[in-house]
């Protein structure tokens, strides 16, 4: 990675742009928008196809078990083929397999379509966070991450009002017809950025040449912390509907209160993100992580007959703290 000096801009100004940030954030944004946005449509893809709820839901839970296998092998890829290169096709394939998931003529396809898309979105979120690491001075990072964590905190938080809009304007083709024009952008962000975004030994990709290793408390310890949070992150975002469904609530009021969640992690990310590059990393992690605990604390203790307001209250003050850490 280029030294934090050389990255600087005039003046104290940020170095890294804050259209690139957007467009790399954007791409891997797709990844937790695609894995909430479908929890809507299911009920809709099941009467179309004629089949089970139990079997339809394997399009939610195959893609994430290929996320979760995919993306150490996505990441060594990006390493061997250079990690603009890795994100661009990891857009177009997405795009492209989108397409053949909306055309779907049997839940077959649906499904070949689905895991393909699955694992095109396996490169995104190792390159994407590859590129803004070479980009960043390490007096940015904080900065730059926090962006980036707002930008897939909103992914996966708007999904399923993304996806409600669009199933009841469009039907359930529509949430993967949305993505074709999303990933071309984000791709041609990318392109349009590249020369402000890699400044490391290589204009195809990053390539590092120390080979540290990862098994240590540091990364152990973040790495823990972020899977644990988004297990929590996912489990409300996906549980939330259940409740307010089964109490007779629409689409539409649900997502708004699940829209409380992505206003904190909106407003949260970038102020965590810079606190940590004044004061350390440290502290704004644990105070957030304990803060989005608390929140869930409480919705834990108030259980299926929690009130509206409190549910929304608590999204919200967890979002806050999933932000700031």
């Amino acid at each position: 990675m280029t030294a934090g000096g050389a990255n600087s801009g005039p003046g104290g100004a940020p170095a890294t742009p804050l259209g690139g940030i957007l467009g790399l954030s954007v791409a891997a944004a797709l990844v937790p928008l695609n894995s909430t946005m479908i929890a809507v449509a299911l009920p809709a893809i099941s009467d179309d196809f004629s089949v089970s709820t139990a079997r339809v839901s394997v399009l939610v839970t195959l893609y994430l078990v290929v996320m979760l296998v995919g993306q150490p092998v996505a990441g060594r890829l990006a390493d061997a083929i250079g990690s603009r290169r890795a994100v661009q096709g990891a857009l177009l394939g997405l795009a492209a397999f989108s397409v053949l998931a909306a055309v779907a003529t049997s839940f077959a396809v649906l499904l070949a379509g689905r895991t393909l898309q699955a694992v095109c979105a396996t490169a995104l979120g190792p390159g994407t966070q590859s590129l803004l690491r070479a980009a960043a001075p390490s007096r940015e990072q904080g900065r730059v991450f926090g962006i980036f964590g707002s930008t897939m905190g909103a992914g996966a938080a708007l999904g399923p009002v993304v996806g409600g809009l669009l199933v009841a304007l469009f039907g359930w083709r529509g949430i993967f017809v949305v993505n074709v024009p999303i990933a071309l952008l984000a791709a041609l962000a990318v392109a349009a950025t590249n020369v402000s975004l890699e400044r490391g030994p290589s204009r195809t990709g990053i390539r590092s040449h120390s080979h540290g290793r990862i098994a240590n408390r540091v990364f152990v310890a973040g790495f823990a912390s972020q899977a644990l949070t988004t297990q929590a992150q996912y489990a409300l975002l996906l549980l939330t509907p259940i409740v307010l469904d089964a109490r007779g609530w629409e689409p539409g009021p649900i997502g708004l209160v699940l829209a409380a969640l992505t206003i904190g992690m909106i407003v949260t990310g970038p102020i965590g993100g810079r606190l940590g590059d004044a004061v350390g990393r440290r502290a704004p992690s644990a105070i957030g992580v304990a803060v989005a605990a608390a929140a869930t604390v409480a919705l834990a203790l108030a259980g299926r007959s929690v009130d509206p307001v409190v549910l929304a209250l608590a999204l919200a003050v967890f979002g806050l703290g999933l932000g700031a850490a």
